[in-house]
């Protein structure tokens, strides 16, 4: 568990707004938000946000959050107001998305240094900021090409901030296509939000921004989602390499290094889709272009 303690305290330090007392909000594991709570140097209050809603004196003391929230799962309402009262303080917020046991192991976080990688991904979010237009392909069929021409560019890279949702693990830059430009296929052969993994990769056809065709199988998961998800919402590149090993969580499988991935439905204000919803869908092995040409580290030029 040191590496995991490592990244952490990483995730944490920040001397201009030290640790006074942290909140670990978990949904259903209180035994692993035992084990994360044990590894930290903080004093720590165990909430179960789907019974308890932290409020008053006790929700003044605390500086920081840790989430151990499921999002598909029961109870995820009161997790969002346990959430919403945190933010109406000022913590800091640190979520831990559909963990499990095997995730306090060494070996699942790798030799990856946060602050090396928060440093590379400043790097290269400098680089993709000079792009105006992509082109994605891959040996299963994607062929796909957009602008991004004057849309913002975000890079999440674990360190928690004031005001922002960060995640562990962590290791993306993300934007939304310029809607009308976004036309073509994509062939997904990895996780899709939040934890399936298609038995066969799905097809998806768009022009101008929408879906309009797709694989039977997606198009069922989509269905009762509709009918504002098929839209454009995001595109992303991840840039963790302890993330390679697919594990059916979309909040790692989509940080694996040298993936891109496309979502559905909301893009968190960085496009004009808005929705409910918001599906990610992981391309393992792509091939990138850019104009103009940069270099992505961990990517396949075209």
């Amino acid at each position: 568990m040191n590496r995991l303690r490592q990244n952490l305290l990483a995730s944490l330090t920040d001397s201009e707004f030290p640790v006074r007392k942290i909140v670990l909000c978990y949904q259903r594991n209180r035994a692993l938000a035992e084990a994360i709570a044990g590894l930290l140097p903080y004093s720590c209050l165990l909430v179960h946000s789907p019974s308890q809603l932290l409020t008053g004196p006790e929700l003044a003391e605390v500086s920081h959050a840790l989430e151990l929230y499921q999002p598909a799962g029961p109870g995820y309402e009161g997790c969002l107001a346990q959430r919403a009262a945190l933010r109406t303080q000022g913590c800091r917020i640190l979520t831990l998305y559909d963990w499990e046991e095997n995730y306090l192991a060494d070996a699942f976080w790798g030799d990856v240094e946060y602050p090396a990688l928060a440093s590379l991904l400043a790097q290269t979010k400098a680089e993709l900021e000079r792009v105006e237009e992509f082109s994605i392909t891959s040996e299963l069929g994607t062929d796909i090409r957009f602008s991004v021409k004057g849309r913002r560019w975000l890079a999440e890279d674990g360190m928690c901030r004031s005001q922002a949702l960060t995640q562990l693990p962590d290791g993306e830059i993300y934007t939304c296509p310029v809607e009308e430009t976004l036309t073509g296929v994509l062939v997904v052969d990895g996780t899709v939000s939040r934890s399936w993994l298609p038995d066969e990769p799905q097809h998806l056809e768009f022009v101008q921004g929408r879906l309009v065709n797709c694989s039977p199988a997606m198009a069922a998961y989509l269905a009762p989602k509709a009918p504002d998800i098929y839209q454009i919402g995001e595109f992303a590149l991840g840039f963790n390499t302890a993330c390679r090993q697919v594990v059916r969580n979309i909040s790692v499988d989509e940080k694996a290094a040298g993936t891109v991935h496309f979502a559905l439905g909301d893009s968190y204000g960085l496009g004009r889709s808005k929705s409910r919803y918001h599906v990610d869908m992981v391309i393992r092995r792509p091939k990138i272009r850019t104009w103009p040409a940069i270099q992505l580290p961990y990517f396949m030029a075209d």
